[in-house]
C-alpha cells in the first residue's frame, strides 16, 4: 500500500488574541478596541448592522453596562445645543447618573435617532433606542451581538468578554486623564475604591515609559 501524505488544512479564522488581565480585571488593548470598532463600523450597512454599530460605539465610548445600554430611551439622549450626555435611568443598585459623551458619539446618536424616524420608528421620550423585529433589545441580545463580533476577530474569551468592554473604557479613560473622580462619575461607582483598581499601572504604560530609557 502506498504511503498517503496528509497535508494540514490551513484555517482561515483569526488566531485568538488574549485579553489583557491586570490584577483580575480583563480588558482589551487600545488596538483591539480600535479593530472591533472599525470592523463593525465598516460592515455592510443593513438594518441590523446599523443598530449593531450604534450599540458597539455606545458601549466602547461610554463604559455603560450592557443592561444600561439596552434600557436606554430616546429621551435619555441629551444631544441638543450645549448638551453632550446620556442619562442612565436605572444603573446598578437602581441608581441613576449622567454620562458625558464626546462629539463623535453625540453626532452618531443624533444621526441614529433621525434614521429611526426615517424608518418610522417612534422616538418619543420613553421609547427604547434599540429596537429589533421582536421588540426592544434585551441585555442577552446585546451580549450575543458583542460576542458574535468578538468571535469573528478572535477576541472572544469565555466569561467576561462583554463586560471587558467596560473595563477597557475605564483603563483607557484613566490612562489619558489620571482622573479617578471623573472616572468614578462616568462609571457610576458608589465608592472611589471600586474605581481605584484602574489606577494600577498596565504593561503598556510601562513599555511606553521604558521605550527610550538611557537612549
Amino acid at each position: 500500500m502506498k504511503n498517503i501524505i496528509l497535508f494540514p488544512t490551513i484555517s482561515k479564522t483569526r488566531k485568538k488574541q488574549p485579553i489583557v488581565n491586570v490584577d483580575g480585571i480583563k480588558y482589551f488593548t487600545t488596538k483591539q478596541i480600535q479593530l472591533l470598532r472599525r470592523t463593525v463600523r465598516d460592515q455592510k450597512p443593513t438594518l441590523t448592522h446599523i443598530r449593531e454599530w450604534m450599540m458597539i460605539d455606545l458601549l466602547t465610548t461610554t463604559g455603560m453596562r450592557v443592561s444600561e445600554a439596552a434600557d436606554l430611551r430616546c429621551g435619555d439622549v441629551k444631544c441638543g445645543y450645549g448638551e453632550s450626555e446620556v442619562f442612565v435611568r436605572c444603573g446598578k443598585c437602581s441608581k441613576s447618573r449622567t454620562i458625558q459623551i464626546n462629539e463623535s458619539l453625540k453626532s452618531h446618536l443624533k444621526k441614529f435617532l433621525k434614521w429611526k424616524q426615517g424608518m418610522n420608528e417612534s422616538t418619543d421620550y420613553d421609547d427604547f433606542v434599540f429596537v429589533g423585529q421582536r421588540g426592544p433589545w434585551t441585555s442577552q441580545a446585546v451580549q450575543q451581538i458583542v460576542k458574535k463580533h468578538l468571535r469573528k476577530l478572535g477576541l472572544y474569551e469565555s466569561g467576561k468578554s462583554v463586560h471587558a468592554l467596560r473595563h477597557s473604557y475605564a483603563v483607557e479613560y484613566y490612562k489619558h486623564s489620571q482622573d479617578l473622580r471623573g472616572l468614578q462619575k462616568q462609571l457610576g461607582h458608589s465608592s472611589i475604591q471600586s474605581t481605584q483598581i484602574y489606577a494600577d499601572v498596565t504593561k503598556e504604560q510601562i513599555q511606553d515609559t521604558i521605550k527610550g530609557l538611557w537612549q
